[in-house]
This record gives structure tokens, C-alpha cells and sequence, in this order.
């Protein structure tokens, strides 16, 4: 009976875990608020991201405009914990590190975006879920 009682308690502590893991993940998915237009500007690049889809991942375009041109990137995007995983349609995947800075101010650091900070675009357009490109 007591070993019974024993798997029904370990039962209960990994269910409210789980619980409680999933709800600080939505919490920090809001907080992010990641679907929408960034934009920011780094040694004379300027940058634009759009991210459309899930909270945590997603259809995504980046433009880049320089003195060298312009060179623009679009593919899947998905959030692993504090990790932005870029796979564009026509390249190397790359894994970067996303930091939140404020609401609205993001930084992502990773190849061929080293130190940069995004900032939300203001806009009257609202991102609904499950809408994405495929």
C-alpha cells in the first residue's frame, strides 16, 4: 500500500512540475513577444526582421541594407529556450542567443548577427497566432 501511495505522490509532484515549468514558459512567450517587425542598425547596416507564426516559432524575412547593397533572408524560425534557430530557406542554418532588454528591445547575438539589438517597430498591425507563411 505505502509503495501505491508513494508513486501516486511522485505522480503528483511531476505533474505539478510540468505545470508549473509550461505556465513560466507562456509567462516568458509573452514577455518576449516575439511575432512582429524589429528593426535596428549596426556599422552602417540597417536591419529589419519580421517574424510571423507561433510564439515560438515561425515564418521569417530579414532584410539588410548597406553601401555594399541589399541582401535579403527568409525561412523558419524556432525559439529553444534562450536560442533563436534561423534554418532560411537557402543556406546554413544558425543558432543564436536572444536576450530580452526591455519590452519591445531585444538582443540577438549568433553568426551573421553578432551584437545586435532590435527594437519593436510601432505599427497599427496586430499578429495573430497561427497565421504563418509555410
Amino acid at each position: 500500500m505505502r509503495f501505491i501511495v508513494l508513486i501516486v505522490l511522485i505522480g503528483l509532484v511531476a505533474w505539478a512540475l510540468t505545470r508549473s515549468l509550461r505556465s513560466q514558459r507562456q509567462g516568458w512567450l509573452r514577455r518576449l513577444a516575439l511575432l512582429g517587425d524589429w528593426s535596428g542598425e549596426q556599422d552602417g547596416v540597417r536591419y529589419r526582421l519580421r517574424l510571423e507564426g507561433e510564439p515560438d516559432g515561425g515564418h521569417y524575412t530579414e532584410v539588410n541594407e548597406s553601401a555594399q547593397g541589399r541582401r535579403r533572408e527568409s525561412g523558419r524560425w524556432h525559439l529553444v529556450e534562450d536560442r533563436l534557430n534561423f534554418r532560411p530557406d537557402d543556406g546554413a542554418p544558425s543558432d543564436c542567443e536572444l536576450r530580452l532588454f526591455e519590452p519591445g528591445r531585444i538582443g540577438i547575438h549568433g553568426p551573421g548577427r553578432e551584437r545586435r539589438i532590435y527594437e519593436r517597430e510601432a505599427g497599427n498591425v496586430v499578429f495573430l497566432p497561427g497565421r504563418s507563411r509555410s
